[in-house]
């Protein structure tokens, strides 16, 4: 299953699971959080209902100390409920869909691949715009 229809049938269910059309019915303060280890092991697509309506985001790594990273929430897009409210049942199904992939594109293109190991890295691990920080120490003897 291609990772598009993966993504497409999993927003689905929680548009319908979470009744994320509604303002009153949705999820509140909560992430819908959906791993894609088909790209690669630290995509993380997310939608949370916040008071100003749908949030459509990524989970990234922030480097606290040069040894330590912890994950973020990067807010990518959102949909504001006075949208949603005007839309058919439908309609909305579909930009909410539409939403979700073009997050899940956006991430998807920012992660390079390395020159030496040839995976997938996202922009956050790299030691410079081609290559990784594990073929950094490798290939350049840089320490972390």
């Amino acid at each position: 299953m291609s990772i598009t229809v993966h993504a497409t049938q999993w927003i689905h269910f929680q548009i319908k699971l979470y009744n994320l059309h509604s303002k009153t019915r949705s999820l509140k303060d909560q992430k819908l959080e959906l791993p894609l280890p088909e790209f690669h092991q630290n995509l993380i697509i997310f939608t949370s209902a916040a008071h100003h309506g749908l949030t459509f985001g990524y989970q990234a790594i922030q480097w606290d100390t040069p040894y330590t990273s912890c994950p973020i929430y990067i807010e990518h897009q959102s949909i504001p409920w006075s949208t949603l409210e005007q839309r058919s049942h439908k309609h909305i199904t579909e930009h909410i869909t539409a939403i979700f992939l073009e997050t899940m594109f956006y991430r998807q293109s920012q992660f390079k691949q390395c020159q030496f190991c040839f995976e997938f890295i996202m922009p956050e691990s790299l030691f410079d715009h081609t290559t990784c920080q594990n073929c950094a120490s490798r290939h350049f003897g840089v320490v972390y």
